[in-house]
């Protein structure tokens, strides 16, 4: 956890320093410009020590969400302007190296050289634009309505009577100061909206108190599905208090599944929803949630992590639902999420013989809003029996 802390509060600032050194600094401004510029960067580069000053709380901060949104704005653009910067820098780098000029750092222009400093100065500044234009956008997608994403799934074991089933699945909501009672009502609408059977919701569902977040979490009451609502332990509901919310959920109609499990019947066919809970509990048993499950009988698994199929299958599992990656977030950045999940990041895997769906995130963690052509979703799974 101490890591953690660290990664989040250094990366802004350090980014903030690569940003001045590669952008900033090679544009031959005034000192007192540029050390104005790195102010300001600086400072926008220190959201979560802003959180902590304004609220006494860094990464679950209880301000405005208007206000976390705009000093996500700001953080990101500061990241972004730093990996633009340094692709920028390594192009000048590449054209030294490809005989186009002499290499300097910080450039000083030959005599009559002023085309080539305004030249600069002008793809900065086109380079600062896109990155603020790209944070706003970003942070934009990662707190608006999540879309709707259909899957279908077949397996030839599944019960005849579930043929045609259909689960809406819900991860990481991160209901928070940043997404509040407005955004869960528009969540549970377009939920409904679906007529699903069941509605599951695969961890992570709350950041906060339930002195802070009641009023935000309370919509949830309002899902329907004629087999209800049921749902698994994400990490940041150990984060937020998990004794206090296992009964706020319960009064709202959400059955959580702590290592546990429930058959669902259509006439005498029968499926098993199991759950467990997140590693951060440090018990999460899948033997124990299947201590009361035919051994024959069709098992789908909610776990928030999208890990430990080998053993999971091993079990006897058929599919397992789970989310915690957020997709990846970005384009680029999934494929580093993806490693530190056992190769998973968002859709259908197929592996020892069984199914895992990864959901990319029906919110948003208000330390890291944005996300980058990876949008929110509400995935809907249609169970088909296949031909065997």
């Amino acid at each position: 956890m101490h890591a953690f802390v660290i990664f989040f509060l250094s990366l802004g600032p350090v980014c903030a320093g690569i940003a001045y050194l590669t952008v900033v600094r090679p544009l031959r401004l005034a000192r007192m410009v540029r050390y104005a510029l790195g102010g300001v960067l600086l400072a926008c580069s220190l959201k979560f020590t802003w959180f902590g000053l304004a609220s006494g709380k860094v990464f679950q901060p209880e301000l405005p969400a208007g206000v976390i949104h705009v000093l996500s704005v700001m953080h990101d653009f500061v990241l972004a302007l730093a990996g633009l910067g340094v692709v920028w820098t390594l192009g000048r780098l590449a054209w030294h190296v490809l005989g186009g000029g002499a290499w300097r750092a910080r450039p000083v222009p030959p005599a009559g050289g002023e085309k080539d400093v305004t030249r600069r100065r002008v793809l900065a500044g086109a380079l600062a634009c896109v990155a603020a234009g790209g944070s706003a956008k970003g942070v934009y997608d990662g707190v608006r309505l999540p879309d709707i994403v259909e899957v279908t799934l077949e397996f030839p074991n599944l019960p005849p009577a579930f043929d045609g089933y259909r689960v809406a699945q819900l991860s990481d909501l991160h209901i928070s100061a940043a997404a509040r009672v407005d955004r869960t009502v528009g969540v549970v609408n377009l939920v409904n909206a679906c007529k699903p059977d069941l509605i599951v919701i695969t961890g992570d569902i709350v950041d906060g108190s339930v002195a802070a977040r009641q009023a935000d979490v309370a919509p949830l009451a309002d899902l329907r599905a004629p087999d209800g609502v049921m749902g698994c332990t994400g990490n940041h509901e150990y984060y937020s208090g998990w004794d206090a919310w296992r009964d706020v959920f319960f009064y709202h109609g959400i059955r959580m599944l702590e290592n546990d499990g429930t058959l669902l019947c259509r006439g005498k066919d029968v499926v098993a929803v199991l759950g467990i809970n997140d590693p951060m509990s440090r018990n999460p048993n899948v033997r124990n949630a299947l201590r009361k499950v035919p051994k024959d009988v069709f098992k789908i698994l909610l776990s928030h992590r999208p890990t430990r199929l080998e053993e999971h299958a091993s079990r006897g599992i058929h599919l397992q639902l789970s989310g915690h990656t957020h997709g990846g977030a970005a384009r680029g950045l999934d494929r580093f999420v993806a490693r530190v999940n056992e190769g998973h990041v968002r859709g259908i895997y197929r592996e020892y013989g069984m199914t895992l769906y990864v959901n990319s995130g029906t919110g948003q963690w208000a330390g890291f809003p944005a996300r980058f052509g990876v949008p929110p979703e509400i995935t809907l799974l249609t169970l088909r029996k296949a031909p065997i």
